[in-house]
């Protein structure tokens, strides 16, 4: 409700242009008061460094612990653990700014809602059947969030919006119709994890 006045107010008052609604909050503090608009931004980047930071951390220490260890079985200490948690953060770093840098021309909230398409079709259908259908195995669960994953990461690529804002080519010749892909990744996931988990019933006893 907040955004919606948010971006109301700043395309009434001049202070935003309404061919692009970036920023309408920050625009239309810096409108009525500097004072405002400092702590306006202050708190922003306080609150996307904070996010950032922790989502760096969570990815080099999932690289470092479980990766490594569980799927490439490279054995670690906790003193070698640290140098490539270090390393891995590194690498997630500057893939985040090379997509931020190649991505600058979308709408934040746009991405957001891409983020969150992609977090939906490679982690609902894993979460809902393991809940609710008892022959859910762990072939399956993998499969979907891979499926769900690649399916959403390639359909967002392969988009209009990608095709004008990233690649600044024609959006008309664009692979897929519209942006935003759990409309069909996600009923693709819950399709692939039941067909993995029918097939790998024999090779597994119990559920996942």
């Amino acid at each position: 409700m907040l955004t919606l006045f948010f971006g109301l107010g700043a395309m009434t008052s001049g202070s935003l242009d309404v061919t692009d609604s970036n920023l309408s909050a920050p625009l239309l503090a810096r409108s009525i008061n500097e004072v405002l608009f400092a702590v306006l931004s202050a708190v922003a980047f306080t609150t996307i460094l904070g996010t950032v930071s922790g989502l760096i951390m969570a990815a080099s220490g999932a690289v470092a612990h479980d990766v490594m260890t569980n799927v490439l079985r490279i054995e670690l200490d906790e003193h070698r653990q640290v140098p490539a948690a270090k390393i891995a953060s590194l690498c997630v770093g500057l893939v985040a700014m090379t997509l931020g840098i190649l991505f600058r021309k979308l709408n934040v909230n746009f991405l957001v809602g891409w983020a969150f398409n992609i977090a939906a079709s490679a982690n609902l259908p894993a979460l809902v059947m393991v809940l609710f259908w008892k022959r859910t195995t762990r072939q399956g669960i993998i499969a979907a969030i891979i499926i769900g994953m690649l399916s959403s990461l390639a359909w967002i690529l392969l988009s209009a919006q990608a095709y004008r804002d990233v690649y600044n080519l024609a959006p008309g010749n664009a692979i897929v119709p519209f942006s935003q892909p759990a409309i069909v990744t996600i009923p693709l996931g819950f399709v692939v994890l039941v067909l993995v988990s029918l097939l790998t019933q024999r090779s597994r006893g119990s559920p996942a």
